[in-house]
């Protein structure tokens, strides 16, 4: 049984943290900023706008989180599903979608054939839904416009970048949305307890989203990831005044423990990711197995 904190809020953004019994411990995995970082996981392009080369020389298998966004390269991309990158792998391709729809060329000083870093998530449900659920290009540029365009109004600001206005990347690096950014991360950045797997967040008092991992340690590594992408859709969000807290703890805790029925879909990722999506009655839930791990390895719940 999960057993949740007492909610913590910045603005209109309130974070319930979530813990579990102790289950089989999950492997060490490195994340995909801290790999990229060690210069030990590469990303290479491959001239298809929906594919990338994905390898990981360190001794660490990686874990790789679907809406993960890699800057550089001929685009900007975000990571199209979660996936296991075993250590050693060599080159692995894995799916992902275009977030900067006009260009297709070398960006300023940048590699057009490798990606320099991995500090953004995708931080719109819409958009989390067109990768995971629909797998939709044309659905992933429509919610980055419409992400963009509800930051800037919120700013009352654009925030697309001259170099490159479609840009999600360059958006989330606007001065003006960092300094938005830092109001959330000073009140709730050190929020979550040493036993805390995962968490549940609302904006405007509304139940949004959760993502529950299969120990501490990896959702430690995610988390200001998470944070950040959380608080992007609230700045995106705000109304101009901190709106009430959602319902009590206890209807919280039963919309995370809400039953799914079996898959609708299924899809196993060679070597060893297998993935499941379930709807319920107001929830997608995508659930990622390590195929040599008993326990999930993530849970992420899109309120509908």
């Amino acid at each position: 049984m999960k057993t949740l904190t007492a909610p913590v809020t910045a603005s209109n953004l309130t974070a319930w943290f979530v813990s579990i019994p102790p289950g089989e411990k999950i492997p060490d995995y490195t994340v995909l900023e801290e790999a990229m970082e060690a210069q030990t996981g590469f990303l290479h392009e491959t001239g298809d706008v929906n594919e990338l080369l994905i390898e990981n020389s360190g001794d660490l298998d990686l874990f790789i989180q679907a809406g993960d966004i890699v800057k550089g390269g001929r685009q900007d991309r975000t990571l199209g599903a979660d996936f296991i990158v075993p250590a050693k792998s060599g080159k692995v391709p894995i799916p992902v979608f275009c977030v900067e729809a006009a260009r297709w060329h070398k960006r300023e000083k940048e590699s057009d054939a490798q990606f320099s870093k991995s500090t953004n998530f995708t931080a719109s449900k819409k958009m989390r839904a067109a990768i995971q659920q629909s797998k939709s290009q044309g659905e992933v540029w429509a919610s980055v416009e419409e992400e963009q365009t509800k930051m800037s109004a919120s700013l009352g600001c654009s925030i697309k970048a001259c170099v490159s206005p479609s840009s999600l990347q360059l958006s989330y690096e606007n001065t003006e949305v960092t300094s938005a950014l830092n109001d959330y991360l000073d009140n709730l950045e050190s929020a979550p307890t040493p036993e805390s797997v995962g968490v549940i967040w609302a904006i405007n008092g509304k139940l949004s989203h959760a993502d529950i991992y299969g120990g501490p340690a990896l959702f430690r590594k995610v988390w200001k990831k998470l944070l950040q992408a959380a608080a992007y859709e609230a700045i995106g969000e705000r109304s101009g005044s901190e709106s009430a807290l959602p319902s009590d703890i206890a209807k919280v805790s039963a919309w995370l423990e809400e039953s799914a029925p079996a898959p609708s879909e299924e899809e196993h990722l060679p070597p060893r990711t297998r993935l499941s999506t379930r709807r319920a009655n107001s929830q997608l839930r995508f659930e990622t197995h390590d195929t040599s791990v008993a326990d999930p390895i993530h849970l992420s719940i899109l309120a509908q």
